[in-house]
């Protein structure tokens, strides 16, 4: 073979094999409307067009009240040119050299990406065993199982049992406030939160304005003592009052906002949606995976001390878009963080 001949066949082979694997972040896309040999022309435009039979398979997937707008043959043409048009103007964007455009690169690797990530679900399935249900329901069970809870607001006044002076001037002053309160309405909330504010002496729900926020009846006992917790018993309706209640502290003044039920949830009661949430864990620990192995094999590295060194004045004005924003992946895990 002749040195010219050997050359010109290695430049062959060089271009097949550059067609065949493309460079890394490099990708050659048939962007043709049918790619399939044979069938029927409704039309045609240069090395493409629409076949009968593609056209027949997309009328299908519409939905029958659509398909109503294409009984007549003016209304088959119509879409068919329609069609025609839309595959005309991308070639002439390429013939433009548009798929280098930052916009349209922008665009495609999104849609890559949000295929990518709706094909790895579909391929890759997760299932989870009855066992694991049981399981799950048996380490979590305090997430399906609680005792009654009562919200109620106070305004509470500091007076030790002890303390006998004390105990008289914030008697009087709550008695006063209950007849206040006992005056207004049952559903007039703002006004007790008004006088929570102003009058109550409890440091850790005198800024929530006497909220004491949903309590077991143990935990209500336990941090305002069980004489509040016995006054609460005869309460039933929002807005309803009890008080003065007097404890080893002071005095309560207080008010019903709301009960919540006991809740014991058997397995039963919970098994598809526990069941769904470890179908849940089980995707997010299989795209971790993913993501981790992408990572290696596309050998991913970070230099941090880079990254610190980057400045970001917050103070400064915000500039002209340079291009369209990156497109970015959150982490599978919050923080570094991982599923239990």
């Amino acid at each position: 073979m002749s040195a010219p001949s050997r050359s010109l066949l290695l430049l062959s082979l060089m271009l097949a094999a550059c067609e065949r694997a493309p460079a890394p972040g490099r990708a050659v896309v048939d962007v043709r409307n049918t790619r399939r040999e044979g069938g029927t022309w409704v039309a045609r435009w240069q090395g493409d067009g629409l076949t009968a039979e593609a056209l027949e398979q997309r009328l299908l997937e519409m939905s029958p009240a659509l398909r109503e707008r294409y009984q007549t043959p003016e209304a088959k043409r119509e879409y068919v040119e329609s069609v025609a048009r839309f595959e005309l103007l991308a070639r002439e964007a390429i013939a433009r050299g548009l798929q280098d455009d930052p916009e349209v690169q922008a665009s495609f690797k999104r849609a890559l990406v949000n295929r990518l990530m709706r094909q790895q679900l579909e391929q890759n399935p997760v299932t989870v065993t009855d066992a694991e249900v049981a399981e799950a329901y048996a380490r979590q069970k305090a997430d399906f199982s609680r005792p009654a809870q009562v919200r109620l607001s106070h305004i509470f006044l500091a007076a030790p049992r002890a303390d006998a002076v004390k105990v008289a001037t914030a008697r009087a002053k709550a008695e006063a406030l209950m007849k206040q309160l006992r005056a207004l309405p049952p559903a007039d909330f703002d006004t007790f939160r008004k006088l929570a504010r102003e009058q109550s002496e409890e440091p850790r729900t005198q800024p929530l304005e006497g909220d004491m926020r949903f309590l077991s009846e143990e935990a209500l006992a336990r941090t305002y003592g069980p004489e509040v917790l016995e006054a609460t018993r005869g309460l039933t309706e929002p807005g309803a009052l009890a008080g003065p209640v007097q404890t080893e502290q002071g005095f309560h003044l207080l008010k019903l906002q709301g009960r919540l039920p006991a809740v014991n949830l058997s397995l039963d009661e919970v098994r598809d949606s526990l069941a769904e949430r470890l179908r849940s864990e089980k995707q997010t620990r299989a795209w971790a995976d993913f993501l981790d192995t992408l990572a290696q094999r596309q050998q991913l590295s970070m230099d941090d001390a880079a990254i610190s060194r980057v400045t970001v004045e917050v103070a400064a004005p915000m500039r002209a878009p340079s291009g369209p924003l990156p497109g970015t992946v959150p982490a599978p895990f919050a923080s570094g963080g991982t599923v239990p």
